[in-house]
Parts: structure tokens; sequence; C-alpha cells
């Protein structure tokens, strides 16, 4: 208001008054004149740093945890506005009390989300991979605490996207004024739906624009703002999560998380036709190319990996064919699709071997079998070659992901009839067209 003090076309200056009853006079020329303290907002997440500290190797006691804190703003207004932390006196003992039991809270804390185990004998507190994984995704131990209870084997991508939509990270999603009767709305065009009466809960709205999102459903202004929110964070989490069910050897639940990931890049549930990726393309457009028809198998179908551009006339006659003939796309937007197919990246296995523990390599063949060692260390190369116009191109086609994205491939390596992983290890696009993938895989004995 006092902003507008004035006329800004004619004053250069303006006088504010403030009227209040003379009780509250000195209060308020305090609150205008001196600076509002500002308090530490340390306290209710200090388990979080804690664990980020012990994962870094700086701390590896209790009496580190209180070294720690003597270096934080905490501590300072802790001796100098101590009943704003909960302090009822400022003795030296209370101090003392007080400091002691936020320390061993956060020590408890941390052992029931399993980030860190403490040596019963020598008390050293040492991170688990639970708490590596927290640290380096920057995640809530109790997100940690959630995902180790309710993670297993059998976790469908529906039960993985309620786990994903649940966890603490979520929790701060705004449901604004009546935003409940718009998500009672917005469920009505969705797959999965829940009760109205959790309509107003954070979890539930981030469920729901997570399947508007695969959906390509039309938001409002603020749901497209929380979507992003939402969006941001995805990955990181999903990342957490496969790291999670890799520990647990589940190769099932590490595929479904990929899977996942890999809807919230593309925007598209995992059942969705393939060609839906591709702009301006419907679903009838797309079964009509063909009902089991892949990006891949329609590259290879127009022959792109021969090509080194999309604007190749002989390729550009052969397709532009093929959408008249299938589709009811006009010249155009069959032009942008050619374009956008060129642009995803065709990949041919250049080799893939076994290398033993003596050093003697085999090439891997699908036609035939290999025979390896029980208990035995390989090591497993791959050497993926990119080829077509994009593959000097690693960057990515997918317009409704919020940032840039670069091509990357998942390997994981496992045994389907136990549900077993292996190994796994990731890929990421350059500008070279060669990569190579390399992980060691022991055989188990059984």
């Amino acid at each position: 208001m006092m902003g507008r003090a004035g006329r800004p076309q004619f004053d250069d200056s303006a006088v504010a008054v403030i009227y209040v009853q003379d009780s509250k006079k000195t209060f308020y020329k305090k609150f205008l004149y001196e600076p509002f303290p500002v308090e530490s907002s340390l306290l209710p997440v200090l388990p979080n740093h804690v664990n980020a500290e012990i994962s870094a190797g700086t701390i590896d006691s209790k009496q580190g945890i209180v070294e720690y804190l003597s270096g934080t703003y905490l501590y300072r207004r802790l001796f100098a506005n101590p009943n704003y932390y909960g302090l009822e006196e400022d003795s030296e003992e209370a101090m003392l009390k007080f400091i002691t039991q936020i320390v061993d809270g956060s020590v408890s804390e941390l052992l029931e989300s399993e980030c860190i185990s403490v040596d019963d004998d020598s008390d050293v507190i040492k991170p688990t991979p639970y708490g590596r994984i927290a640290s380096v995704y920057y995640l809530q131990h109790e997100t940690i605490r959630f995902l180790v209870k309710s993670l297993n084997s059998g976790c469908t991508i529906e039960n993985m996207l309620k786990l994903l939509t649940d966890v603490p990270e979520y929790a701060e999603i705004p449901v604004r004024h009546n935003e409940d009767l718009i998500n009672t709305e917005l469920q009505k065009k969705l797959r999965i739906r829940f009760s109205t009466s959790v309509m107003g809960n954070s979890a539930c709205k981030a469920h729901l624009l997570f399947q508007a999102h695969f959906m390509r459903t039309i938001l409002p202004t603020d749901y497209r703002t929380d979507l992003k929110s939402v969006l941001d964070q995805c990955i990181r989490i999903l990342q957490a999560m496969r790291e999670m069910t890799r520990l647990k050897n589940w190769l099932t639940a590490t595929m479904n998380i990929v899977l996942l990931q890999q809807m919230c890049y593309s925007a598209r549930w995992y059942d969705d036709h393939p060609l839906l990726c591709l702009p301006h393309l419907s679903y009838e457009d797309a079964c009509s190319i063909g009902d089991d028809m892949t990006i891949p198998k329609l590259q290879n179908l127009l022959g792109i990996e021969k090509f080194t551009s999309s604007e190749d006339p002989k390729l550009v006659k052969q397709a532009l064919k093929l959408f008249r003939e299938c589709t009811t796309l006009d010249e155009t937007h069959s032009k942008e699709v050619l374009k956008y197919l060129c642009h995803w990246p065709i990949i041919n296995m250049k080799t893939m071997q076994l290398v033993d523990t003596k050093g003697n390599v085999e090439d891997i063949d699908e036609s035939k079998e290999m025979k390896v060692i029980a208990g035995e260390v390989y090591k497993l190369r791959i050497v993926i070659e990119r080829v077509g116009p994009a593959r000097n191109n690693s960057s990515m086609y997918l317009p409704q992901w919020t940032k840039p994205k670069q091509a990357g491939w998942i390997v994981i390596v496992g045994r389907e009839f136990n549900d077993q992983i292996l190994n796994t290890t990731s890929v990421i696009g350059s500008h070279s067209t060669r990569v190579t993938a390399k992980l060691d895989i022991r055989i188990p004995a059984t």
C-alpha cells in the first residue's frame, strides 16, 4: 500500500502515515527501523544434512555431529533466542542437554531409515548404501524409509507410479482453494481414478498430474506450473528407486522403473502405440501404419540409416508415399514426421564380447550358447554405433519434457527365470558415433 502513495505521473515523493494504538507504537517503530531477526530452519531437516556429511566421510561419530552443529547458524541462534527453539532456560546445562537430544534424535531417525549403521563397540557411524543414495540424489531420509518398506520385486508400473507420488518430496505440491473440485473433474479424463475423499491431497494431485502428462491432457495455467515442478523432481527420485531395486537384484522391478522413466520423458503410457511419440500422428494413423510398428521398425522400413539427411529427395518421396497411403497427414506434417523420425537415434550393436579372468575374448552370438563358469567374474563389453542422419547428434525430440535431453541407453544383464539382475550400467550419448559399455558380471553358482 505504501508503494501506491503519491501520484506517479505528477509527484516525485510521497508521505505514508501509519495509525496505530498508542500501546503498539513502540513495537511498530522497532519493526520499521530495526532489522527483523532471522532464525534458523535447520532443526527440522538436520538428519538429512547429517546423513550427507556422514556419506561424504566428514562425520563418523556423535561428537562429529556436535562439532558440525557448532559451525552452523542454528548454534548461534540457540544462544541468542533459545525460546524460539523450545528451550525453557538458557543455562549451560540445559543447552548441552538440548544439543545431546537433537544429535541422538538425528542418529535415531537415520538408523530407522536405514541410512546409517553404528558400530556397537566403537560407536563409529558409517553410511549404508541407502544413505549414500539419499545423499547423491538429494532425497529426504523419510523418502528412503518409505521406499525401503514399500518397494518389492512384484511392483508393476502402476505400483511404481503410486510409490513415486507418495514420497515426501511431493508433499509440498500445493492444493489451492477449490482445486479438489478441479481434480475430481480432471480424473474423469484419466486412466487411474481415486476416491473423491483424497482429491485435496498433494500425493493424489501429483498422481493426476503425471497421468495428465502421459495422456498429454490440456491443463489450466497453475496446473502446468505444478506439473513442471513435479517433472523436475521425478527423475532423481526414479533413479534412486532404480538404485534401490538394483541393490535387491530385482530384475522386473528395475525394468518397470526404467519404463516409468521413459514414460516421463516421452509423455506417453507404456502401452500406447510407439509411433504416438512422433508429432501429428493420431492413434488411427499409427495403427494404419501398423499395429505392431515401432519407431526402429519404421526407420528400417524407410531405410533411413542409409541416408545422411532427412531432406534427401529419394527418402522424402518414399516417406510421403507411405504417409499418404496410410495416414491423413498433409505434406507439411508428413515432412515434419520424417524430420523427427530421422532425428531419432538409430543404433547397431557393433560388438558384444565376454572376457574371462584369463583375458580370453569371445564374441557373443545370439544364435549359439556360450559356456561360462559359475562363480567366475566376466567382463562384458558392448560397442554401440550410431548410424543414419542423426549419427553425430545425440539430442532427443521430447516436446513435452521440460529440459533438453541427450539420448542414452541403460544396459541391464539379468536372469529372467529367477528375476535376478547380474549388473547394470548407463550409456550416455555423445558427439562420437560410437560409445562403449563395460560391466562386470559374476556368474551365480545356482
